[in-house]
């Protein structure tokens, strides 16, 4: 489980504060992620090839597709239906 002096310590290198209510919510929170990570972990310890099975799913380099460059459209076109363009730019709040 991890204690009190652990959250603060994290807290504080967040710059968050915790009311003593918050903290102990973040406490079960922080208790719950490491127990699921535990989890996983221990679903695949000692057990690489669980690991790289997934891998085998991903498509090699070799098979993606080639990249072409096209042209893009104009800048007047794409900003022609917002209201305040200026120029390329979109204006906050109109011109």
């Amino acid at each position: 489980m991890i204690g009190k002096d652990e959250v603060l310590k994290l807290a504080k290198l967040a710059r968050l504060s915790f009311s003593d209510e918050e903290l102990d919510k973040i406490m079960k929170d922080m208790d719950d992620i490491i127990a699921f990570a535990d989890t996983i972990n221990n679903s695949v310890e000692g057990d690489a090839e669980k690991i790289r099975n997934v891998s085998l799913n991903a498509l090699p380099a070799e098979e993606f597709r080639d990249d072409i460059v096209k042209e893009s459209l104009p800048n007047e076109k794409i900003l022609s239906n917002v209201n305040g363009s200026k120029g390329m730019f979109c204006v906050k709040g109109g011109i």
